[in-house]
């Protein structure tokens, strides 16, 4: 991409880098005869209030704490064929408190598990990268593809078990269990994806799917995408049962991102179709998105402002289809609210990207290169027959690089319910004040 919309561009590369992927930078330990090993680190720690919870039961909000500390060793080694690597990482992570205000950690949880494992080959030309094991993967910005980010933990329902491990705000786990992705490159515009994915996360009930990814890269306009997957098979009744209906599913996404060769401007697009399933009842749902942002570089503070409009089907109840789309494992990767929308609505008040309309107005603005201000306005919508979980968000945050290795981010939101099922939920239509802290460390 060009440099157009300098400032956008800027606030996306350190928030999808940093909060995404994690891995901002890596000390080399060893480095002799073609071979090299990388160690990084990546931590995070959280402090979280809420005036108001989402149990059901009107007993005002809830105070938590959520962290996670991760590492990585990364080895390669050259060959006259190309260069053979792996890693391996570990994670930690928890919550504490009351839990988060969505009910999905309790505040007891703890636990240190592998987080990757993988072993790869990449040709001498890099026409080929193929790699199996356990790893994230994700596909153009997220909308339906960004790792195995939903991290629950022990919800205390009686024969539900999709504990995790916590730290559900904050995401750190994002590798599937078991993962074939062959990587290729044609050194020119064109490049894809073919992948194998398996889950172990019971929140997703252990879904497969396998697919193919192409991509038309260029450099001035932006890139152009399409993808095809299948669902292979679901674990069935398990977890908390809401992706029975995924297995045999096939999903297409048409998707775009870029300048259009106009600088200072920014341009995306995604369309998702989902059709079929093997279960009695059939998928026919589809979501898409639509947005646009420009730099006014001229003016102080390089003020951005960017709007985007996005649709999720319902289910429409006088058919015998299902009509409610499956954002499968959508995640964060350029920044937030994408695609997690409305730091309140999409991670505790509902809804989370299906059965309902967004729109979004962000301003961000950068007083200095080590921090960025950002406000988010968020109108939610319900689609068909889903439950109205409309409402009212605005969002205002900062992101200030410390150094090279701390960023410190602390936010505010102000959530208004609307719909009767967000109000059931919240047992009441008071608005809800929701502060959070987070800090991190990457090295």
């Amino acid at each position: 991409m060009k440099n157009n919309n300098r400032h956008f561009v800027r606030v996306n590369l350190l928030v999808g880098a940093l909060l995404a992927t994690g891995v901002a930078q890596a000390a080399t330990v060893y480095e002799q005869d073609g071979k090299t090993v990388e160690f990084n680190v990546e931590g995070m720690a959280g402090i979280f209030s809420t005036n108001e919870n989402y149990d059901g039961v009107d007993n005002g909000g809830n105070d938590w704490q959520e962290g996670y500390i991760k590492g990585d060793l990364v080895g390669r080694q050259a060959t006259d064929n190309g260069t053979i690597y792996g890693g391996l990482g570990l994670i930690a992570l928890g919550t504490g408190g009351d839990g988060d205000a969505g009910g999905y950690t309790g505040g007891d949880e703890g636990e240190v598990k592998v987080e990757n494992a993988f072993i790869g080959w990449q040709s001498r030309t890099g026409l080929f990268d193929l790699s199996i094991g356990r790893q994230a993967f994700t596909i153009g910005d997220g909308f339906i593809l960004a790792g195995d980010a939903i991290s629950l933990g022990d919800m205390g329902i009686s024969g539900v078990d999709v504990d995790r491990g916590g730290a559900y705000y904050l995401a750190g786990q994002k590798s599937f269990e078991k993962t074939a992705i062959l990587k290729i490159d044609l050194q020119g515009p064109l490049r894809s994806d073919l992948f194998w994915l398996q889950s172990d996360n019971p929140y997703h009930q252990d879904t497969e799917l396998a697919g193919v990814n192409l991509e038309w890269v260029d450099d001035t306009h932006g890139t152009l995408g399409l993808s095809y997957m299948s669902v292979l098979d679901v674990d069935q009744g398990a977890g908390f049962g809401l992706w029975d209906q995924r297995k045999g599913m096939d999903v297409v996404s048409l998707r775009g991102q870029g300048s259009a060769g106009v600088e200072n401007l920014f341009l995306s697009f995604e369309y998702v179709d989902e059709q079929g399933g093997d279960t009695a009842v059939k998928n026919d749902a589809n979501a898409w998105y639509v947005e646009g942002g420009w730099t006014f570089a001229d003016l102080p503070w390089s003020l951005t402002l960017n709007y985007r409009h996005a649709e999720f089907s319902g289910d429409d109840s006088a058919t015998t289809d299902n009509e409610a789309f499956d954002p499968l494992f959508f995640g964060l990767t350029r920044g937030f609210g994408t695609w997690f929308q409305g730091e309140v609505a999409s991670n505790y008040a509902g809804p989370a990207n299906s059965g309902n309309d967004v729109d979004r107005l962000e301003l961000l603005l950068q007083p200095r290169d080590d921090l960025t201000l950002g406000m988010q306005y968020w109108d939610f919508g319900k689609q068909d027959d889903a439950g109205d979980m409309s409402g009212h968000e605005v969002d205002m945050y900062a992101l200030w690089s410390i150094n090279d290795n701390f960023v410190f981010s602390p936010l505010v939101g102000y959530y208004t319910p609307d719909g009767s099922a967000v109000k059931a939920n919240q047992a009441n239509n008071d608005s809800n004040l929701y502060l959070q802290a987070v800090l991190m460390y990457f090295y």
